[in-house]
């Protein structure tokens, strides 16, 4: 995306058909689920994609990028501490449907070209930007480990939080990486937890948050980023638990900020605790997936060893559908390590702005 076209958001992102006897399809990944009982609007839901590279505002598109759950919770807040400051990179995602005679589709993605160190300076250097542009509103940012010297409620939580960075799951992999001196753990309603470990401390991280909370005076704030690299949606059961006559799974290459996850939380006294949100606090949640195709070099089926792209053309298309046996495809997406460090530094840097701004007009 060259300068003349930033503000220019929403646009058709640049898609290469993968061609074959499978077929083409457009698959959007659905980024949120409806619950089954609905008691409030308590999470964020998910619209439209937004297309982004460095030099874009995010700030001209108002108030529907950010979505929150209440307004009263930050009211007169004059201090906050850092507890939770962390950006998980998905490295590797799959997923597979199972049709009615038990046929299986199975759609794998790798991601190739960032390393380690790459999303480490990323996740240093917005948190040290994060931190300037949140002191600049006047609010009193307690550094963490000031906090914890004084708090048995912070070094309750940090003895219990993992350290970091974190490195979590197999055919769907990410790191949750955090600046140094800060540790990792899940909150309750984390849509990114998953299995008894992650979920132990979801509900233990509750209780010391909130000592905290009381011994500091001070709001207790985390920061969450999520950058996805491939969209995957796999044909589930139905309503009645019925598999479908036809197992079928859609996918894309597409490097995004992803919604709902990423957001800024805030726990105070005056947020509401409910039985879906559990701890007092106040969120901002993305609404939009923020999609940067600019970086994405290729998108290679690594099953035939075949390139399903063409040249230039940065993105990947694909359904994988069966009435019989089992198919399986891999893919690996090589994304340009310095245009990916820069649209997501730049995404993540815009998105966290438009939540500081809300957070202060909400003090």
């Amino acid at each position: 995306m060259t300068s003349s076209n930033a503000g220019k958001f929403t646009r058709p992102v640049l898609l290469g058909a993968m061609i074959g006897a499978l077929g083409l399809a457009l698959a959007p990944a659905a980024h949120a689920g409806k619950p089954l009982i609905d008691l409030g609007p308590k999470t964020a839901k998910a619209a439209d994609p937004i297309e982004f590279a460095a030099g874009d505002d995010l700030s001209k598109l108002g108030s529907g990028l950010v979505w929150q759950n209440e307004k009263g919770g930050v009211k007169g807040l004059k201090q906050v501490v850092i507890a939770s400051f962390q950006v998980e990179f998905v490295t590797n995602a799959s997923a597979a449907s199972t049709g009615s005679s038990l046929q299986q589709s199975k759609v794998s993605y790798t991601l190739s070209g960032p390393s380690q160190q790459d999303m480490q300076a990323i996740t240093d250097a917005y948190y040290a930007k994060f931190v300037e542009e949140l002191a600049a509103t006047g609010v009193t940012v307690i550094p963490l480990q000031d906090a914890v010297g004084r708090s048995p409620g912070l070094q309750r939580l940090m003895n219990m939080a993992k350290p970091a960075p974190y490195i979590r799951g197999g055919a769907n992999r990410s790191g949750f990486y955090s600046p140094p001196g800060y540790k990792f753990y899940f909150t309750p309603l984390d849509g990114r937890a998953k299995g008894m470990g992650d979920t132990m401390t979801t509900t233990g991280s509750q209780v010391p948050e909130e000592m905290a909370m009381k011994e500091l005076d001070a709001g207790i704030l985390g920061v969450r980023m999520v950058v996805d690299f491939a969209e995957i949606e796999a044909r589930g059961r139905g309503v009645l638990g019925m598999r479908p006559p036809t197992a079928r799974v859609k996918s894309k290459a597409n490097v995004a900020l992803l919604p709902v996850d990423t957001q800024l939380w805030v726990l105070t006294p005056q947020a509401k605790s409910t039985y879906m949100d559990l701890g007092h606090r106040q969120r901002y949640a993305l609404t939009s997936p923020i999609v940067m195709p600019d970086s994405i070099l290729s998108a290679d089926d690594t099953t035939t060893k075949g390139s399903k792209v063409s040249d230039g053309v940065a993105s990947a298309i694909g359904v994988l559908a069966g009435v019989g046996g089992q198919k399986t495809r891999t893919y690996q997406v090589t994304v340009d390590p310095v245009a990916w460090s820069k649209d997501v530094s730049a995404a993540m840097d815009e998105v966290g702005k438009v939540m500081i701004a809300r957070f202060n007009a909400d003090r």
